[in-house]
This record gives structure tokens, sequence and C-alpha cells, in this order.
């Protein structure tokens, strides 16, 4: 289930926008010839900036992420521009995560291969060597999933962690523009006011010039925000590619993408319980409980007897914990079985049997929780969208307004008016800009809680 881009977002107000014949230097300099008071003119107001949509087919195929692995940046190098499949394939090859998780894998292979290579004849002394070797192939799969699933939280937290930084920048592109505008007007306002020019609509007087001093110093905040965001996403990333924060990356893209599909929670649930390594986890693990009592049954003539945790952690890997501070978040339930049981063959067996009951609690309780989730992220996913769709038209609406109230300013030579049409506008592109950005993240989040099913085909993955 693939969700293809639609188009970008692009915060570039002077490049890929055709400009309006109005400009708020036209309105200022029409009061000062007025008066005969000539001032330098001020660049004109550069349009608020739209989707771009990049001509690709809407059903084109996503690059193969199999390619070859980028090599990992130096640190003495100068900044190096990648992009999203490049910074995946690098933590696939450095993330310490994952080479841990494969090494498990390895070691539980390991494990197997030594219980084969035990010579028949010891069954004799120990007839559960069979029963051990299948607990053992099981626990293969256990790490091959284990490995599965860390390769899709490298997925989401490179993912989410890149657009974090692309958003930030726009934001900052964003502010740095709108400052730009407003330092201009705010001085030509000024000069105008110092050289007392007399405004017809009455509008331009020094209380003007102070509320345009105050949203500029909101922008002002706004842009150190965004710059602190882009340090905070860029550090992360790099943290989760697996590099040291003295490596000089930076993500390629510069825009955030429109992303176009269309899902359904019935499709999104089933491939949740269909592809989570979780229940993969879950489902193997009932099976080796369950032949832990087949294990114990064929010890005679012992009252200790170690079970199949002897040989591995089976507490190890970290479970979500339940939150209910205001948040209900339920937890899973850890697995429970000593390294050793102890007692006669019959008491051994039932306990073991009891345990392997309680397996099957914990894994009812992992689908429910994976159902959970899959249910939470796909109503995210729709309030996401249609936010999405509720503010493009929005902004749409907002860049009409703006052109007719430079249209008007020029006969009604009433630069306020444009001014608070900018101001609208610029509040309506930056709620869509933060929309697009939670379109992202939720359709990030999708791809994790269905192991992949749900593959947004970002450009450059």
């Amino acid at each position: 289930m693939r969700m293809h881009k639609l188009g970008c977002v692009n915060s570039n107000w002077w490049k890929h926008t055709v400009r309006t014949p109005w400009n708020t230097a036209a309105v200022l300099t029409a009061l000062a010839t007025s008066s005969g008071f000539a001032q330098t003119p001020m660049p004109s107001i550069p349009p608020l900036p739209e989707p771009v949509n990049t001509g690709e087919s809407l059903t084109q195929p996503v690059a193969s992420e199999s390619n070859a692995t980028p090599a990992a940046p130096t640190r003495e190098a100068a900044i190096q521009k990648y992009s999203l499949g490049e910074c995946l394939e690098i933590a696939r090859t450095n993330q310490p995560t994952l080479k841990a998780a494969q090494q498990s894998l390895a070691a539980a292979q390991a494990g197997l291969q030594s219980l084969c290579n035990i010579h028949k004849f010891t069954t004799i002394l120990a007839p559960e060597i069979p029963t051990r070797r299948q607990q053992a192939q099981l626990g293969v799969i256990v790490a091959e999933a284990e490995v599965q699933k860390v390769h899709q939280e490298i997925n989401y937290d490179v993912s989410r962690l890149y657009w974090s930084f692309v958003y930030a920048r726009q934001q900052q592109t964003t502010a740095d523009d709108v400052i730009t505008l407003l330092d201009e007007a705010i001085k030509n306002a000024k000069r105008i006011l110092d050289a007392g020019v007399p405004d017809p609509k009455g509008k331009l007087n020094t209380f003007s010039v102070y509320a345009l001093e105050d949203t500029l110093d909101d922008v002002r905040k706004k842009r150190v925000l965004a710059v602190t965001g882009q340090q905070l996403a860029l550090a992360a990333l790099k943290e989760a590619m697996g590099v040291e924060q003295t490596t000089a990356l930076e993500p390629r893209d510069t825009e955030l993408p429109v992303m176009k599909g269309k899902l359904v929670l019935e499709e999104v649930v089933r491939y949740a319980i269909e592809r989570r390594p979780e229940l993969i986890q879950a489902s193997t693990g009932l099976v080796a409980f369950q032949l832990e009592a087949t294990a114990q049954s064929q010890r005679r003539f012992t009252l200790q007897v170690p079970t199949f945790a002897a040989g591995s952690d089976i507490h190890s890997r970290t479970l979500p914990q339940p939150v209910r501070n205001g948040e209900y978040r339920p937890g899973a339930i850890s697995p429970e079985m000593p390294s050793t049981l102890v007692g006669r063959r019959k008491d051994r067996t039932l306990r073991a049997s009891v345990l392997a009951g309680r397996q099957e609690s914990l894994y009812e309780k992992s689908l429910n929780l994976v159902k959970l989730e899959a249910t939470n992220t796909y109503l995210s996913y729709q309030s996401a969208t249609d936010r999405l769709e509720l503010t493009q038209a929005r902004y749409e609406s907002a860049k009409k307004m703006v052109e007719q109230a430079r249209l008007a300013a020029v006969a009604s030579q009433d630069p306020e008016l444009v001014f608070r049409s900018e101001a609208l506008a610029g509040k309506a592109q930056a709620e869509y800009l933060e929309a697009v950005f939670e379109h992202i993240k939720v359709l990030t989040a999708l791809e994790r809680v269905t192991g992949g099913a749900v593959h947004p085909a970002y450009p450059g993955r």
C-alpha cells in the first residue's frame, strides 16, 4: 500500500510564485509623493508560497532500498547533503541497535547448531534434547523477528527526524522572508511619519508602526525556535544514523512533500496483525512455552531440570509500560519462566503448563495492543488528512484575499489593509505547513504500525 507524492510545500516566496502588481512601496511612495517627499523604494512584497507539483507520475514506483550503501560521511568533510534513502542506508550499516539484534540472531543460530551437534546417544541421558532443538529453532525465529522490528524502528526514526529537520528549516526560511518584509515596511513607514507625510485614510500612524514591530518580534522568536528545532532534529538524526555528532551532514530536501493516498481502517488493522514482528515473537514464544511442558515430562528420576530460559534471557526485551496520568496507554505483559523447575516430573510438568497458559494471555494482550495501536494511528491519520485538506483550502483563500487586498490598496492608498491581509495569509501558510508535517509524521508511524505494508513514497527514498 504505497502513499505517493503529490507535490511539496514551498517556502521560498521570491522564486516560485508570480508577483502581483501591487506592493507596499507603491502605496507609501504615493503618499510621500503627494507631499513632495521622496524615499528609497522598498522591495515588492513576496507572494505567498504554494505547493509545487513536480510533474512526477503518482504511480511511479519507489526507488529500491537495496541500492549500494553510500559511504558514511567523515567528520573532516564539508557539509554533505544526503537524501532520505541514503540516510536510511547509512543507519542500517552503522546503527548499534541493529548490530546488537543481528548479533543476538547469530547467537541464537549458534545455540541451535550446538544442540544439533550433540550426539544422538546423548538423548539417553537427556531425552528432552529433541524438544530443546525445537525450542531453539523457535528462538531463531524470535531473533529474526527482532532484527525485522529494529529495521522498522530505524525506518521510523530516521524518516521522522529527517522530515523534522526539513520542517524546521522551512519554518526558518519563511520567518526570514517575513522578517525582511516587515523590517522594510517599518523603515518605510517611519520615513513617512518622520517627514510628516499626511495619510488620507488616517491609518498610517505611530500605533500601526508599533503593531508592525510587535509582529516582527513574534516572528523573530519563532525563527529562534526554528533554528533550535533544526539543531535538535539533526542531532537526533545523527544518533539514529549511527554517526558521530561531529559528522558534517544535512538532509538534502528543502521542502516537505505533500503525500497522496487512501487508507481503510480494516486494512490497516489486518496488516498490523499479519506483519508486526511483535506478534510473531509472541506467537512463537507461546509455542516454545507449550513445548516446555513436553520437555519437563521427558525427564525422569530427577528433581531439578533446567528450562529453555536457562540458555536465554526472555526478560531482556523492553516492554512498554502502562500510562495512566491523564492519558490511557496500556502496557504489555512480561513473560515468566524460571531458569530451572524443581520437583517431581508431574509437578514440574504442571507448572510448565500453567506458565504456558500465562503465555497465552501474553499473546492475547499483545494482539489487543497491536489492534489498538493500529486503530489509534489510523484515526490520527484520518484527522491529519482532514486537517491538511482544510488548511490547504484556507491557505488558497488567503492567497486570493491578499491579491484582492493589494489591488484595493492601490486605489485606496491603504497599506494597513494589506498588512492585515498579509498577516492572516502568513498564519494560514504556517498552519498549512504544520498540517503537512503532521500528515508526514502519521504516515511514517503507519509504516511502522503495519510492518511496512503502508509505504510512503517519499522523494529520494
